[in-house]
């Protein structure tokens, strides 16, 4: 059976979900919206031939031919049509973040529960195959505890990428480096590390950019399982570098490097992982692979069709907006805030 998967939202990163549907055996772009409708043609010309376009958005809603809604639009247009979808029990991913802060992300998981709607999140660097290997190694006790993390974001953007609009605002966007670049490597050293339970935080807009938002941030971090860690997250650094989290462990240190992963074991044995993809550090935002985003659709629509539950839900990224706001908030008390 074909998944037919329709796209609202027909931004820069509508092309690479068109790509991960068309990666996929059995998935076919079924159906597009914006609210222009013009573009909505355009884009189905260049990109999806065979796409129904829709000029309404409650067409879409009520065409039960679509068994998949990815949701790509800015972060401030989420909740109507998350709600809409949920309340006629159409399964949604939606483009990270959530939304613009922890609470407006409360508000769309809260959606999927009331209509009992699963509604799947795009944290794709999940999928990459180095994280899959190290959560494992992880859960498994072969690199032995966590002691302390070091996680470093030198990207850049320039400024024509904030000159378009509504980025790095608050009102579209929410914020700047830490809500639209951070936080997958954020979700992922969460994932790997557990929950943070005190934050100082320092955020910042440099002299390098005109934006609302900031480019800049640092925190120190207190784990829960007692590790202490550091975050510096930036898009000033350029030509832009590759994120990297460093974690030393009982038994090994940890580095990930972009999508790279070395581990060094203290008994001198080195497993080294590379996968020559890019995460979009650079000048160029949409300079990576579309297969993490392949992977997610494949693994949420599996778990749906075989009524599993969804591992990449919208719930699971609360715990990194929840992250973000007191990294903020901190930031502007100017003390320690305890999540």
């Amino acid at each position: 059976m074909t998944c037919r998967v329709a796209i609202i939202g027909l931004g820069m990163v509508a092309k690479l979900h068109v790509q991960a549907i068309n990666s996929l055996n059995g998935f076919e772009v079924y159906g597009l919206f914006s609210r222009d409708y013009l573009k909505t043609q355009d884009f189905a010309k260049n990109f999806a031939t065979k796409a129904k376009t829709f000029k309404k958005f409650e067409d879409l809603c009520g065409d039960e031919s679509i068994d998949l809604v990815l949701l790509l639009t800015p972060p401030n247009a989420r909740f109507d049509y998350v709600q809409a979808l949920a309340k006629v029990g159409k399964p949604v991913i939606v483009e990270k973040p959530l939304e613009r802060n922890f609470e407006r992300s409360q508000n769309i998981v809260e959606q999927g529960k009331i209509h009992r709607s699963p509604i799947g999140v795009f944290l794709q660097h999940r999928k990459r195959p180095s994280i899959e290997v190290l959560k494992k190694l992880i859960d498994e006790g072969r690199v032995g505890a966590v002691a302390t993390v070091e996680v470093r974001i030198p990207w850049w953007r320039g400024q024509d990428y904030y000159d378009q609009d509504g980025r790095g605002t608050l009102s579209r966007d929410g914020g700047g480096v830490l809500i639209t670049q951070a936080i997958h490597t954020l979700d992922i050293m969460l994932l790997l590390c557990g929950p943070v339970k005190e934050v100082q935080g320092m955020i910042y807009t440099s002299s390098l950019h005109k934006l609302e938002a900031e480019d800049f941030s640092g925190a120190l971090l207190n784990f829960q399982s007692g590790a202490r860690g550091t975050l510096m997250a930036s898009t000033t650094h350029f030509p832009g570098f590759k994120e990297e989290i460093i974690l030393n462990c009982s038994k090994a240190t940890v580095n990930i490097n972009g999508a790279d992963l070395k581990i060094f074991y203290h008994d001198g044995k080195i497993e080294h992982l590379e996968s020559g993809s890019q995460t979009g550090s650079g000048s160029d935002p949409m300079d990576f692979s579309y297969a993490w985003h392949a992977g997610v659709l494949d693994q949420f629509w599996n778990e749906f069709t075989s009524k599993q539950e969804i591992q990449i839900s919208a719930e699971s990224a609360l715990p990194v907006h929840r992250l973000i706001d007191a990294i903020i908030h901190s930031s502007e008390l100017g003390k320690k805030v305890t999540i």
